[in-house]
């Protein structure tokens, strides 16, 4: 009898390496999601604090002392063209400024998650004004504050 001597994996061992792969792959993933979703929200943190110092610049600059919206903050180059659209990094943002009658200049600038969840872009908001603090609250909506009253109820400050 001749009997040949086979090389190679058999099936069942094929089969158990890519069960391993498989459960390593459900493990990795959710923390991937996660680590992805921390990395957007402290970009945002920082764009939302680089917003309040260009809107400041801005100000003694340009704008009289006077805030500006932020197209127009894009269109003189204060911030970027990613930034002047509105959307970056998988946040929305938005800096306005707020003309109240017989108080001084002010500006609100947020940012929001375009997508919440596990499989969003982010859990948290950030909402920031002329004091240049700035809060958080989790969730899509960011903290909000009024003209009389600059500090946010509904938000927490960032130490």
């Amino acid at each position: 009898m001749n009997t040949k001597n086979e090389r190679g994996f058999s099936l069942i061992e094929l089969l158990i390496v890519v069960a391993i792969i498989g459960i390593i792959a459900a493990i990795a993933i959710p923390n991937l999601l996660k680590s992805q979703q921390a990395a957007r929200e402290t970009a945002a943190l920082t764009e939302v604090q680089t917003l309040g110092k260009q809107q400041v610049l801005y100000s003694i600059t340009k704008g009289r002392g006077k805030f500006a919206d932020l197209a127009t903050l894009g269109s003189l180059v204060y911030v970027d063209s990613n930034m002047a659209t509105g959307n970056k990094g998988g946040y929305v943002f938005a800096t306005t400024p707020i003309n109240a009658e017989g108080m001084p200049a002010m500006f609100d600038t947020t940012a929001h998650p375009s997508a919440v969840g596990t499989f969003g872009t982010g859990n948290r908001s950030y909402y920031s004004n002329e004091t240049m603090v700035v809060f958080e609250n989790d969730g899509i909506q960011p903290p909000t504050a009024t003209p009389q009253d600059r500090v946010p109820k509904d938000g927490t400050p960032i130490q």
